[in-house]
């Protein structure tokens, strides 16, 4: 019998009897929580750049070999190169999204907000930032808690963005402004002939 005033059922789990599952890097399906959506972008990032750079590591020799005859097919096969890998990024960014917006128990056409600008930053908020459910939910069950490998790669990827934004983007704004400073005394020396 459904009584309206009932209390609701409690979803209680017996402690050893969740369901879980390992989550894997390249895995388009599941669920991710905050730390390990963080260091699997941060790893899929660095994995496009290390293909770029072999590619370019190959092809550029090769075509300031070959002289100015292979420079327009080398130009092609780069950007090819890029055109492939980028592509693998966004989809496999996509399944990130959606794996962890199915973690906070929302629907993965969610993710389809990183289009519009505004809305894209409080999603990244929220998808950085906000707690999975607890347990399964309508999406799987819960991923296992984070290994001593994902822990590690997050305090390496925070420590190597703390450093770029602390020490090297100071240096690189300093010298622009020195850039900027110089440009416009020329601008000034060249404006009173």
């Amino acid at each position: 019998m459904n009584q309206p005033y009932q209390a609701p059922n409690a979803d209680v789990a017996v402690a050893g009897n969740q369901d879980t599952y390992q989550p894997k890097f390249l895995s388009l399906s599941g669920r991710i929580g905050r730390m390990r959506y963080f260091v699997y972008a941060a790893g899929l990032t660095l994995l496009f750049y290390l293909v770029l750079g072999v590619a370019a590591a190959v092809v550029i020799p090769g075509i300031m070999s070959a002289g100015d005859s292979a420079i327009g097919a080398g130009a092609m096969i780069m950007g090819l190169i890029a055109t492939v890998a980028f592509i693998g990024v966004m989809v496999m960014s996509w399944g990130y999204m959606v794996r962890r917006l199915n973690d906070i128990n929302a629907s993965g056409w969610l993710s389809l907000l990183m289009l519009v600008p505004i809305a894209n930053l409080v999603l990244g908020l929220v998808m950085l930032f906000k707690r999975g459910s607890v347990g399964s939910n309508q999406y799987g069950a819960a991923p296992v808690g984070n290994s001593g490998g994902v822990k590690a790669a997050f305090v390496i990827v925070l420590l190597l963005m703390v450093g770029y934004f602390g020490v090297l983007f100071p240096i690189t704004m300093a010298n622009y402004a020195q850039y900027s400073q110089q440009a416009q005394m020329q601008q000034m020396d060249y404006s009173e002939y």
